[in-house]
């Protein structure tokens, strides 16, 4: 949250135009329109403060260095005076910064950004109230640098709203879901997810004549604004439905069709757990704990979840006779005050067990005890069902029950990727390790969440951070040799080490052990563009994307994309790519980079400076000596390296 509510001198709303009230909401009128442009930019910073030099060039573009320095200082005196009238003594500034004081306003953006982490539909719903409307509308300054970056953050923002109430229909009911997927087609009627997601909502309901009529005005939508068809995922939701409708049912699905990663997210079928013992208290404890596993699951919108029915150990049953994809099924049992809970994710076609793990209790902490196992369920099934998507089956021993929730814990942060994220889910990996010195998933994940940290900014690049996470991967390599998870996390250590040939190697290692791992032909895509071997990095970097699809780090695959094709000089395809990369994933300034070099290479010199702003406001002090290498790795070939640095610099990113 930007300011902390009830200690704040006022509030800055810029969800639907700009607005600054002082205490007790009494508006504050700012003379001409550049103060209230100074401080909608700085609320957005990291730390609520910028250069001096960034907001001159942001609103006097067209002037000279000195004039517009000139002009920012005139401006600040007016905007310093309208403030200082109504009580709000918020603006700092030095030499070289200028900033808002920490705590001294509350902005909806912020608190708006923090609140779509919220878990429950109750927590979205209060975080997406706070969207009255797109960010600064009607306000236009006159300046192309400074409208640009406005015109950018409200695409943003309007994503992450599109995308939030996407996941809050997927947390409530489905008859209130496709009241929310209306919405989310009102504000965005080419918007093809929320297509998808209606389909999916009616055929919940058992609506799959509506779902397809949904299908037919995505496609007739889509040719109408764009002239194309609909991506390889609505079709194959369409056929799934075709397919459920049209074909008798499989002999190994005899309850009816599987409803699974075609039908756009995995369902899951939460059984009633089989209570061992007999005695009826425990049969209490059960069921609770089968509600808090559902609920815990439903909150992730990723799932499809199907409760429970029937006697204890009955496969739950799908609405339209369609069947999980997943169950999870499992028992309880006591000796004395000790409870013992065993849990399996068995795939529902093949009968095999993808997961089980069993928990450790007392009876008279029960409620505890259950909020812990719903915890780790999820947690682990979350990232079973991801490893079961890439055919990877993790070799490494998972450790004690609370070493494996924190490493889960870290993981799921990690696939998060934001900065903040980063942070926390190399905060959980070193509890973990902490608790289990010797835990190889805990070292892994520990090594992977500080480099990633470091591509993301999160972390310095220094060499402390980089050794440590090579030192850490090397070991769980050495400990789990044919584990392709640690070779991959240590290929990327060593490519920030600039150790491009060592890191190939362990990717190579890591395909030869399981050719189906999307990560190991994405990062290996990525060296071999570093290397300059373009055609290689293509197919390799085609292929991750085919294996991955559409999951978490998808945008990670896409980048390699992006990187090979700036090699190779298809600078236009790369600047297509690279817009979403940077429309998927606004925080990952790695790619950001790549953006704002394609489009100066492309002669699209107002997008690139657009896109250089983008990275400096969430990296002020990004500079041509500090860039690459540094920041990021240099391409090994000068010509590469050199032409990377030319378009970084004729994009606006300052020298050293």
């Amino acid at each position: 949250m930007h300011g902390g509510k009830g200690v704040t001198a006022g509030r800055i709303s810029l969800f639907g135009g700009f607005r600054i009230e002082a205490e007790a909401g009494r508006e504050v009128r700012l003379t001409g329109k550049r103060g209230a442009a100074i401080l909608a930019y700085l609320a957005l910073c990291p730390g609520m403060a910028a250069p001096r030099e960034r907001l001159a060039d942001l609103l006097w573009g067209d002037s000279d260095s000195a004039h517009s320095r000139n002009s920012l200082r005139q401006t600040l005196s007016v905007l310093r005076r309208d403030l200082s009238r109504s009580g709000m003594e918020i603006i700092q500034s030095n030499k070289e910064m200028i900033g808002i004081r920490p705590n001294a306003v509350w902005v909806d953006v912020g608190d708006f950004e923090a609140g779509l982490s919220g878990r429950s539909a109750l927590e979205l719903e209060h975080t997406l109230a706070l969207c009255t409307g797109p960010f600064l509308d009607g306000f236009y300054l006159g300046s192309n640098a400074f409208d640009d970056w406005a015109a950018l953050e409200r695409e943003r923002l309007l994503n992450r709203a599109l995308g939030s109430l996407e996941r809050l229909a997927r947390l409530v009911d489905p008859e209130n879901g496709l009241a929310v997927a209306d919405r989310v087609l009102a504000m965005e009627p080419t918007r093809e997810e929320a297509y998808r997601l209606k389909m999916e909502l009616l055929v919940a309901g058992g609506q799959r004549d509506k779902a397809l009529r949904t299908f037919e005005a995505c496609r007739n939508v889509l040719r109408k604004e764009f002239d194309v068809d609909v991506s390889a995922e609505t079709r194959a939701l369409w056929q799934s439905l075709l397919s459920s409708t049209q074909q008798p049912p499989n002999p190994q699905t005899t309850n009816g069709a599987i409803v699974g990663p075609r039908s756009g997210r995995p369902s899951i079928a939460v059984a009633d757990l089989v209570n061992l013992t007999g005695l009826r208290g425990d049969d209490f404890f059960a069921k609770g704990l089968v509600h808090d596993i559902t609920t815990a699951l439903s909150e992730v919108a990723d799932y499809i979840v199907i409760s429970a029915l029937g006697k204890s150990g009955d496969e739950p049953r799908a609405p339209e006779g369609l069947r999980a994809r997943y169950t999870l099924k499992g028992s309880v049992q006591r000796s004395g005050d000790e409870l013992r809970v065993n849990i399996q994710l068995v795939d529902s076609p093949g009968g095999h067990n993808v997961w089980a793990q069993k928990f450790d209790g007392q009876s008279e902490s029960a409620l505890e005890f259950q909020d812990r196992i719903a915890q780790a369920v999820v947690l682990a099934v979350s990232l079973e069902l991801q490893l079961t998507n890439w055919k990877v089956r993790d070799k490494s021993p998972p450790g004690p029950p609370e070493v494996r929730r924190l490493v889960n814990e870290a993981l799921m942060k990690y696939f998060e990727m934001t900065r903040d994220s980063l942070l926390v889910s190399k905060d959980l990996a070193e509890k973990a390790l902490s608790l289990a010195p010797g835990n190889v998933r805990a070292k892994r994940t520990l090594s992977i969440a500080i480099t990633m940290g470091t591509a993301f900014g999160a972390l310095p690049r220094e060499q402390v951070y980089i050794g440590y996470a090579i030192e850490l991967a090397e070991e769980a390599v050495r400990a789990v040799p044919d584990d392709e998870i640690a070779r991959c996390i240590l290929s990327f250590a060593y490519e920030w080490d600039g150790r491009i040939d060592d890191a190939i190697v362990q990717c190579q290692h890591a395909i030869s052990l399981n050719p189906s791992y999307p990560s190991g032909h994405g990062d290996i895509s990525m060296l071999f563009a570093l290397r300059g071997q373009v055609s290689e990095a293509m197919r390799a970097a085609n292929e991750a994307i085919r294996l991955g699809a559409h999951d978490v780090i998808d945008f990670w695959r896409h980048h390699g994309l992006v990187m090979a094709l700036f090699a190779g000089g298809d600078d236009r395809r790369a600047l297509e790519v690279a817009r979403k990369v940077v429309r998927t994933k606004p925080g990952f300034v790695r790619g950001a980079l790549f953006w704002a070099a394609a489009a100066s290479a492309t002669g699209n010199n107002e997008e690139a400076s657009r896109a250089i702003h983008h990275c400096l406001s969430q990296l002020p002090h990004l500079n041509l000596g500090n860039v690459s290498p540094g920041f990021m790795p240099r391409y090994v070939g000068d010509s590469h390296h050199s032409r990377f640095l030319e378009m970084l610099s004729k994009a606006g990113l300052p020298g050293s």
